[in-house]
């Protein structure tokens, strides 16, 4: 019943040199999604963890808080707490490391499985050239100030998301990493943020005033463009991270240091703005200087948009995740950009637009900060002070987990509202949940899902797998894989005394400079009658994969994808490791 079969290129077998079944969690802690998955992927039942940090009346941390101390309520309704966390996880120590033929996604495999982690996102995509250098002075001070025990990754964020230095606790090496990375300033950011022409100013007549209109509405479009681009990249580079970590238990910190970006576009910086035009949801020029009709668009050009639903979709990875995320405004101390509006003359109507475009940064990173339960830092030019509080948050926080007990998943925003039982605590968290009904994703999303995670720059770990290589022949370059994953983490369903379900896989091998030199899809549909089932919950799903590897190949990816919930993880490995005697490589 248990043997091999071959099935599309694979062979399903029952054994693997590595443990498939993920370490047991340390006392109080809470699984992550992907390790709850493990008991209950297979029901309907929606768990929902929510970061909590409780703070006295002088600001300092309340740390000794029991589950009884909390009330949960959803949309005001109590709800049990099924799931408490108040203590930081002992840092996982592997006794005997992995064989260097064997790779995996799974940080407790890795020894890595720390109670809290914090990610710096040093993001030079949405940020200006002059304040690019200002930024990475004081990230380098920042991470000079690190202490033995703070587990630290680096990225960094241009027109794609680089992986300057993975997790680690030596501070001395993330400081290398920076001093190694130089940023630029981004033609990107440029083309997004074009000046407007002012040719009166230039000593045109005020009858130039329609043609210096237009062209800057024209100019306006553009940047419009580049910064929905902007936001899309920054939008997949925080879900990426997202993925990334997921399957780190404890608390998880995002800190993202950057000039923000807009969370809406269209927005009338010429002249003053039309309030009929602005309720039609167009906008047009008014006049500016005492009546004078000349200043105004001949048609509107421009419409508003919202990309609220795009920064929405990294706060629900971000959430999803179990990670918070603390923005770090790369700008420093600015004119207060709320300023009443009937204190602005129509003489500053040019700066109150630039205010404007701040504000509207601003809004983006309260976003997300909100909906994730972290803190936006704005108006202060120590950026390491902020980013020293965000780390702070981490090894201070609760996390509380609960299954909503309503039947109302219909893709609607769900208000949480937490108590505690200590009279002046002050409490901060995320304050509710997108209550997304699940759907079967289309072939088109599952695939465009596997390719991103087969190129993005970091290992996806929302499935958590193993591969074990092994080259055939002395001679040529055919390889063995055995990718071994945890069929608990499956969405399966049960027909007819059968677990059914599918998983997708890809196979990318690249070259030094990241070129895709051969991409291999494979499917595999899975039907295991229930004995098979439980013995392969044990021992583990290893599926085999035989390749052909490119002389030019320095990488493989492997990426697994589950059809049935989404989830997707990915493996690197260097193909040295198998092929490094041969001449050039």
């Amino acid at each position: 019943m248990f043997g091999r079969f071959a099935l599309f290129g694979f062979s399903l077998v029952a054994v693997l040199s590595v443990p498939l079944v993920p370490a047991q969690q340390p006392q109080n802690s809470i699984p992550s999604a992907a390790q709850q998955g493990a008991s209950v992927i297979r029901s309907t039942t929606r768990l929902v963890q929510v970061r909590v940090f409780v703070q006295d009346g002088k600001g300092e941390p309340i740390t000794d808080l029991k589950s009884e101390d909390f009330k949960v309520l959803d949309e005001g309704k109590p709800q049990n707490i099924a799931l408490f966390s108040a203590e930081s996880i002992v840092p996982v120590k592997l006794a005997h490391p992995l064989p260097n033929n064997v790779f995996t996604n799974r940080f407790d495999l890795k020894g890595e499985g720390e109670g809290s982690a914090t990610v710096v996102l040093f993001d030079a995509l949405n940020t200006s050239g002059s304040d690019l250098i200002y930024v990475r002075k004081h990230v380098l001070r920042f991470l000079q100030t690190l202490k033995p025990q703070d587990h630290v990754a680096i990225y960094a964020l241009t027109t794609q998301l680089l992986v300057l230095h993975e997790f680690t606790e030596d501070a001395a090496a993330l400081v290398s990493a920076v001093n190694h990375f130089i940023p630029r300033e981004s033609v990107a950011y440029d083309a997004s943020n074009v000046e407007n022409v002012n040719l009166v100013d230039l000593g045109a007549a005020k009858d130039w005033l329609g043609f210096q209109n237009a062209l800057n509405n024209a100019n306006a479009m553009i940047g419009d463009r580049n910064k929905i681009n902007r936001v899309g990249t920054t939008s997949a580079a925080i879900q990426a991270i997202a993925a990334h970590v997921a399957a780190i238990p404890g608390q998880k910190s995002l800190i993202w240091v950057s000039g923000g970006f807009p969370l809406q576009i269209g927005t009338v910086t010429i002249g003053l703005t039309d309030m009929n035009s602005l309720s039609a949801g167009l906008y047009r020029s008014a006049p500016l200087s005492r009546g004078d009709s000349t200043n105004h668009l001949n048609q509107s050009d421009r419409d508003s948009e919202s990309l609220e639903p795009v920064v929405n979709r990294a706060a629900l990875a971000l959430s999803r995740a179990n990670v918070a995320i603390y923005p770090v405004d790369a700008r420093g101390v600015e004119l207060e950009p709320t300023t009443s509006p009937n204190e602005r003359s129509r003489a500053t109507s040019q700066d109150s637009a630039t205010l404007t475009k701040e504000q509207e940064s601003r809004d983006s990173s309260k976003l997300l900060a909100d909906r994730t339960g972290g803190l936006a830092f704005f108006g202060s030019n120590d950026i390491g002070a902020a980013m020293h509080r965000a780390m702070d948050d981490a090894q201070h926080g609760y996390t509380i987990g609960f299954y909503p007990d309503h039947d109302k998943w219909n893709g609607k925003f769900r208000e949480i509202k937490i108590n505690v039982a200590v009279k002046g605590a002050r409490l901060r968290y995320r304050k509710g949940y997108l209550a997304g009904a699940y759907h079967a994703e289309t072939e088109k999303d599952l695939n465009s899902a596997l390719q991103e995670t087969a190129l993005n720059p970091l290992e996806s770990t929302t499935l958590g797998m193993i591969v074990e290589g092994k080259r055939l022949e002395p001679i040529g370059r055919n390889l063995q894989l055995r990718i071994g994953i945890d069929p608990k983490q499956l969405l399966l369903q049960e027909s007819h005394g059968q677990q059914k379900g599918a998983v997708d896989l890809l196979f990318v091998q690249r070259d030094s400079a990241g070129k895709i030199l051969s991409a291999e899809k494979q499917h595999l549909d899975l039907k295991l009658p229930q004995a098979q089932y439980e013995f392969l919950a044990k021992a583990g799903l290893v599926l085999e994969h035989h390749m052909s590897v490119s002389p030019q190949a320095t990488e493989i990816r492997v990426a697994v994808s589950d059809t049935g919930s989404g989830a997707v993880g990915s493996v690197t490995i260097p193909a040295q490791t198998f092929f490094a005697s041969e001449k050039g490589n």
